[in-house]
């Protein structure tokens, strides 16, 4: 079976063929194109459990001054934008912390994005310049199990002219975690409806998925099997790497890879495991024929099978053909005796 890594790549390369004639701004995070950096500022009465990111356990109602250093790499001025969003799980399964995935998730703990203000919404950092960025946390009055998770997203502001139609924009993210105590809570994942969709002119099989505990689930492996009908045999079968924020769901994609959609009704399983984790669920859903007909003839990775040479139709034209060409020399030839005699 082909794997779902193929269609990650094959929708890389659309983008940047869209990007090439639309004009894209695509953000990056590659070395080679840092314009600047983000650090956070450790402190000894508030300590993380990491260097990296804030990973915090605080009191209800407490409140604290965190700090990051932004640095200007570049031999001219920069402009960062700072946004701090809710961390959320988007349709690759990757937890992110943009703020540009739509998760409506409800069944949250507290609201992070109220529970942390930035100092700043934008700051423009000279030649090699640092700035500090702050943020203050105001705990939730009331204790809460799990972790609260977001992230400052610090993104280079774009240029209003720009070479070509494609703007390289530089940035980070920083994961800032809150929690009372330091204990552990199993996810617990949930199906919701499964429906098919196209997604770029492929065919594919969305379904919800749902992590319902503030708490994380990283590096897990998702298998899914798709049947059509009362088959045994999958249709279709595959899987990947896939992580859960805390109380967050997805629209998590399965593309058909070139296979057409069928009237009548599909079941799809679902199987994420990690170590002692593990959680397997299926669902139907049903496919019309007007939906697998639009969906199949806009679907341009279906390869028609190659209609056999029509034989009989060339030998019956043929034949037709012969004969008339038969009928005319006889013809010819009856008229020239008539003519001799």
């Amino acid at each position: 079976m082909k794997r779902g890594g193929i269609i990650v790549k094959w929708l890389i390369g659309i983008l940047g063929i869209v990007g090439l004639s639309l004009g894209f701004i695509v953000p990056v995070q590659g070395e080679s194109l840092q314009s600047f950096d983000a650090q956070i500022q450790p402190d000894q009465e508030i300590p993380s459990q990491n260097d990296a990111y804030f990973d915090l356990q605080l009191a209800p109602e407490q409140e604290v001054q965190l700090k990051v250093t932004v640095t200007n790499l570049k031999e001219s001025p920069v402009t960062i934008i700072p946004s701090f969003n809710r961390a959320r799980t988007n349709q690759l399964g990757v937890v992110e912390y943009s703020g540009k995935n739509q998760d409506t998730t409800q069944a949250l703990p507290a609201d992070i994005e109220k529970v942390v203000q930035l100092s700043q919404k934008e700051f423009t950092l000279k030649e090699n310049e640092q700035k500090i960025l702050e943020l203050t946390v105001t705990m939730p009055n009331k204790p809460f199990e799990g972790v609260l998770a977001g992230g400052i997203y610090l993104q280079e502001k774009p240029r209003e002219k720009a070479q070509g139609n494609i703007q390289n924009v530089f940035s980070r993210e920083i994961a800032v975690l809150l929690q009372n105590e330091r204990e552990k809570i199993e996810p617990v994942l949930e199906m919701k409806e499964a429906s098919p969709t196209q997604v770029n002119g492929r065919n594919a099989v969305k379904v919800g998925l749902q992590n319902t505990k503030a708490t994380y689930l990283s590096t897990a492996d998702i298998q899914y099997e798709l049947f059509n009908g009362n088959e045994e045999t999958p249709q279709l079968s595959g899987n990947q790497a896939i992580g859960f924020a805390p109380n967050s769901g997805m629209a998590y994609l399965i593309f058909l890879e070139g296979q057409k959609f069928e009237e009548g009704t599909y079941r799809l399983k679902i199987t994420v495991s990690k170590e002692n984790f593990h959680w397997s669920d299926e669902t139907l859903f049903k496919v019309s024929k007007k939906t697998s007909d639009s969906y199949n003839r806009k679907d341009a990775s279906i390869e028609e099978p190659e209609k056999p040479f029509p034989w009989l139709i060339w030998l019956g034209i043929g034949t037709i053909v012969g004969l008339v060409l038969v009928i005319v020399w006889l013809l010819n030839k009856l008229r020239k005796n008539n003519q001799n005699e």
